[in-house]
């Protein structure tokens, strides 16, 4: 989960608590939220990526895929170097609105 500066606890909290949400209703067991607060930076990613593939977990969820990365190409990258390194599925709450 990107938390940009201009973003208030209040936000952070929000996105928190529907990633939570969605876990609870679907029957995931949400076991990490990962936060990048550097822009630009992908540590968090590969962190979710080593922690995916440890607990060998079968979804991945994020708020919108924007979350990954602004630019539509980056995040197409992301998510299959995440489906390739993992095999998880991922699913974004903007797909399931």
């Amino acid at each position: 989960m990107r938390v940009p500066d201009d973003m208030s606890d209040e936000e952070a909290q929000q996105k928190q608590d529907d990633l939570t949400a969605y876990a609870d209703d679907n029957g995931f067991l949400l076991a990490t939220v990962f936060h990048e607060y550097v822009p630009g930076a992908q540590s968090a990613f590969t962190e979710l990526v080593e922690a995916v593939q440890r607990a060998e977990a079968k979804h991945v969820v994020v708020p919108s895929y924007r979350e990954l990365a602004l630019s539509r190409s980056l995040q197409n990258a992301m998510l299959t170097h995440l489906a390739y390194a993992t095999g998880a599925k991922v699913v974004s709450l903007d797909d399931c609105s």
